[in-house]
């Protein structure tokens, strides 16, 4: 199912992903009203993102939120140094 609905985000422009969705939408109805009304209403919010120059919709589409980035990030190089001796000894005093 997710790959069906996964097609719109394929389109290369927003008219395209629109078209695609529609089409998608569609074929679902038959079946699965409740899923199909949902996306009806989800449309324009969903692929608001389109709109945006190509380059830029990797950055605002990608599955991770900001701060699960910074988190990522912060463990990392947490890693790396290993210890931190003054932040250690703040918080056990």
């Amino acid at each position: 199912m997710s790959a069906f609905i996964a097609t719109a985000f394929a389109q290369d422009d927003a008219e395209a992903a629109k078209d695609q969705w529609r089409k998608v939408v569609d074929q679902l109805r038959p079946n699965l009203g409740k899923l199909s009304a949902f996306m009806d209403e989800a449309e324009t919010d969903v692929l608001a993102y389109m709109s945006f120059p190509a380059a830029h919709r990797a950055k605002l589409h990608g599955t991770k939120s900001p701060l699960e980035r910074l988190n990522g990030e912060v463990k990392r190089r947490a890693e790396v140094v290993g210890t931190f001796p003054q932040m250690w000894r703040s918080f056990t005093s």
